[in-house]
């Protein structure tokens, strides 16, 4: 066997990859191990340039770079490189090297001894993948955790539960200290940790409550690396990103499905309690009708007895009034309590408002307190009893004259949308506290002094509405005024008894 038989049996004997180059780089010899790997014919690449036929072109200058520092080293050395196949494959392989030279120390080649290890490579870089999706994975489990035991305590108010929230959110990312967040919710922002809008990186995910978008959720990323390039985010912490949105849009909704069942609730028990009082009201009203009457006529009687001393018709003119007061009362009551029958007919709102305003304003110049009404064009007629809604507006009207002491200004506007038609009556007065709103429908319910008012206007207010199968609502501030907002239908044959 002579010299190049041996070397060519050496090199098939060989199980990996062997590969001769020259000086320059370029192709000498390769085994079959070679050929099957890279789908290469030796005898077809023989003489090219094995950088230019198979390393890519990005690691190329590199790869000549370390191939040049082993041929001028002269030693085995080992590195890491890969090969790209005939077919355009990455075949990853590692590399043992050594120069061969002549006996006059002339480098004659450098021969070439590579291990696959495509699969191993594969394989790592999927065990990183699902590392790192692991981790992101608890770093999500923990924060989702830590939302819940926020949100355990639905009883504190909504941008407090959010504030608490956007707290936790810094600590999963990578770099906590450079990371800020921001929630935008209605127009309204709550910012927590570094945030910086001008940040050169940052995620950004919408959020969505019942399917609707109310605002987003933004991550930023501030400062640099040791090696002094900018910092950036994880591909994984895109992801936790998107699930913490998610998770944000549904504590708001169930936060406010509970504020809006709290609120309903307790609109039914004040519904009900108004019921049951207005029952009570009716009642005593019936019984001290026919009584009242009595005291009336026979006073009214005993004041047409000829010579009555003047004291005794001074008496009697009391009596009287007091009598008319007291059926005034007792009207009201049992207008509270549904016991007047309604005398529905179409009737026009504004017309309604400008008869009523006509005997009021004087009223409310003397009070110093500017009128501005702004009723709309071509407002629907609804059923409704004319002098019923007179009472709703004068009792109106006068609460929010005497609510404005020193002067002020009272609104009363008209709209309609749809199948509804709207009143809407403010002031800029003293407005009431939260504790005194709760109660300004309970009848006999007053913040005036004993002889200023018997409680029972509003209370009458909030009877003639539902009678009518409408709403009211009422907005307050202590120091800030107060608007009442009553919603009629205008259709036929809606609401009312």
């Amino acid at each position: 066997m002579n010299l190049s038989e041996y070397y060519n049996t050496v090199m098939e004997l060989s199980h990996g990859i062997v590969i001769t180059l020259d000086a320059q780089g370029r192709i000498i010899h390769g085994n079959s191990r070679f050929e099957a790997v890279s789908g290469f014919e030796i005898g077809l690449v023989a003489g090219r340039d094995w950088f230019d036929l198979c390393v890519d072109e990005r690691g190329r200058d590199q790869a000549r770079a370390v191939f040049s520092g082993i041929a001028e080293a002269g030693l085995l050395s080992f590195m890491k490189g890969s090969l790209r196949s005939r077919d355009g494959r990455k075949v990853y392989i590692d590399w043992n090297m050594k120069p061969l030279f002549d006996s006059r120390h002339t480098l004659v080649s450098v021969l070439c001894v590579g291990q696959d290890v495509t699969a191993h490579v594969v394989r790592q870089r999927e065990l990183l993948h699902e590392h790192a999706r692991l981790v992101a994975l608890n770093k999500e489990l923990s924060c989702l955790h830590a939302m819940n035991r926020i949100v355990s305590d639905m009883d504190s108010p909504l941008p407090d539960i959010l504030r608490e929230i956007l707290a936790i959110i810094p600590p999963s990312f990578q770099y906590p200290e450079s990371t800020g967040v921001r929630l935008v919710l209605d127009g309204q922002s709550l910012v927590c940790g570094m945030f910086s809008p001008d940040a050169p990186c940052r995620l950004e995910q919408d959020v969505f409550v019942h399917r609707v978008k109310r605002g987003h959720l933004s991550v930023t990323l501030c400062g640099t690396v040791k090696d002094g390039s900018t910092r950036s985010f994880l591909p994984t912490e895109s992801e936790l990103l998107r699930a913490l949105a998610k998770h944000v849009g549904w504590i708001i909704a169930k936060r406010e499905a509970l504020s809006t069942k709290r609120n309903l609730e307790r609109q039914l028990q004040h519904a009900d309690r108004l019921a049951k009082i207005g029952q009570f009201a009716a009642g005593v009203a019936h019984e001290l009708n026919e009584p009242l009457a009595n005291i009336l006529g026979f006073a009214q009687l005993a004041e047409q007895t000829p010579e009555l001393p003047a004291q005794a018709t001074k008496d009697l003119d009391n009596i009287i009034k007091a009598a008319l007061h007291s059926r005034e009362i007792i009207k009201k009551l049992m207008i509270f309590g549904r016991q007047v029958p309604l005398q529905k007919a179409a009737v026009d709102l504004n017309q309604i408002i400008r008869d009523t305003l006509y005997f009021i304003e004087m009223s409310a110049s003397r009070g110093r307190v500017e009128v501005r009404m702004t009723l709309a064009d071509n407002l629907p007629t609804i059923m409704a009893d004319a002098q019923h809604l007179r009472q709703v507006i004068v009792n109106l009207v006068v609460n929010g004259i005497q609510a404005m002491p020193g002067g002020g200004v009272l609104t009363i506007e008209t709209q309609s949308f749809k199948d509804d038609v709207y009143l809407l009556v403010g002031d800029t007065g003293i407005g009431m506290t939260p504790e005194v709103l709760r109660q300004i429908f309970n009848p006999f319910f007053t913040t005036k002094d004993v002889d200023q008012g018997t409680g029972l206007g509003l209370a009458v207010v909030h009877g003639i509405v539902h009678a009518h199968g409408g709403v009211i609502e009422v907005e307050s501030e202590a120091g800030r005024g107060t608007r009442f907002e009553i919603t009629f239908s205008c259709s036929e044959g809606d609401g009312g008894e």
